[in-house]
């Protein structure tokens, strides 16, 4: 019996530590999953990109903040998110039509405010949503919604050999007096040497100024002789054609980037310009139509549709251009973008030539643009 005796008071107490110890580590597992799990929850996470709009080819970057408002360390925090095709984030391609896989990591000290930003190549033309990350530590997740968009325009091409000249756009002489209106403001744009000091819009200049460096823009004009600007973009294929889809989606955007470029310099010069396509949108609309009209704000709708257009064709494109005419065009000139000719487009052409319009036909192809 001694012997029993003795050996519960020793084992006992040993025993009894033993499960205590458990307990505690039991305890101590249970709390910091749920210190995890708070600290993970009361996380802050926001994202914006550094420009709302760009042109294909541009880079710009999206700039993150999270937040730690909590006393609790937060290491390896991996902050995880999807991204298109058509951005390259961190000079990271993802395969064409699919979607990537991006990581932030952060180690966060309590009540710690990080911000980073990373490099983003907009490489192809269109309209990204962001919506929401998924935070990941130690298995405990927590999905945060952190909306952003960025809207990709077409590229832009210089006026060369790819770009047809144009009376009104400067590439050619005219015999139309260019004479800037003084009370029709089209915009602003920034000071160049030479400008008159009375051009200068001061209260533009002092919104743009920041951190004490003066930014100075000046008034840009319209002109007096309404120069006036028709582009018209095909997005129908000739009968029995045999073209591939990925060939007639490049076709497509060699057409946007035409458009685009004539659009932009015509915009910039001052002209008043307008922009029809039969071809798909986000909507689910047949065409696109913009009517004749100048100034910043028509050119950021126009290449914002731009970005959203589908490939995919719509209405009829002889009808299309009818339409237009019948509303009456006359003395403009005229860009059709089409990837062949026909008897019905060729009478339109006919109209707007006895109108007297100025009409130049441009055959967009893969590899290089051709005018006739």
């Amino acid at each position: 019996m001694e012997l029993i005796f003795h050996f519960f008071s020793v084992v006992v107490p040993w025993i009894v530590r033993i499960v205590l110890i458990a307990i505690g580590i039991f305890l101590l597992v249970l709390l910091g999953r749920a210190i995890r799990r708070f600290s993970i929850d009361r996380l802050r996470y926001e994202r914006h990109f550094s420009d709302a709009c760009v042109y294909e080819g541009d880079s710009v970057e999206l700039i993150e903040t999270i937040w730690n408002p909590t006393v609790f360390f937060i290491p390896f925090a991996d902050v995880e998110s999807y991204f298109y095709s058509g951005l390259a984030i961190d000079g990271r391609k993802t395969e064409k039509g699919g979607m990537g896989l991006f990581v932030s990591r952060f180690h966060l000290l309590p009540f710690e405010k990080v911000t980073r930003k990373i490099r983003v190549d907009c490489v192809k033309r269109g309209h990204y949503r962001l919506t929401s990350v998924s935070v990941f530590r130690c298995g405990v997740e927590n999905h945060i919604d952190a909306p952003t968009e960025i809207y990709v325009y077409p590229r832009i091409e210089t006026m060369s050999e790819n770009i047809p000249s144009a009376y009104g756009l400067g590439d050619a002489l005219s015999r139309r007096k260019l004479i800037w209106d003084p009370f029709s403001v089209n915009g602003i744009r920034e000071y160049q040497r030479g400008d008159s000091f009375r051009d200068i819009n001061f209260k533009a200049s002092a919104r743009l100024s920041v951190g004490g460096s003066p930014r100075f823009v000046v008034n840009r004009y319209e002109y007096c002789s309404n120069l006036k600007y028709y582009i018209y973009q095909n997005f129908h294929l000739p009968k029995n054609s045999d073209i591939l889809y990925d060939e007639y989606e490049e076709l497509v955007e060699v057409g946007l980037t035409l458009s685009a470029s004539l659009l932009v310099k015509a915009l910039d010069a001052g002209g008043l310009c307008a922009f029809s396509a039969n071809c798909g949108t986000v909507e689910g609309e047949l065409k696109v139509s913009y009517q004749l009209r100048g100034g910043e704000v028509h050119k950021n709708d126009v290449l914002r549709e731009m970005s959203e257009i589908r490939a995919i064709d719509g209405v009829s494109f002889a009808g299309l251009m009818a339409a237009d005419i019948a509303r009456g065009v006359f003395s403009s000139e005229v860009f059709v973008i089409t990837p062949y000719m026909d008897e019905s487009i060729g009478e339109q052409i006919s109209i707007l030539e006895r109108f007297g319009n100025t009409v130049r036909v441009i055959i967009p192809e893969v590899s290089k643009h051709e005018s006739v």
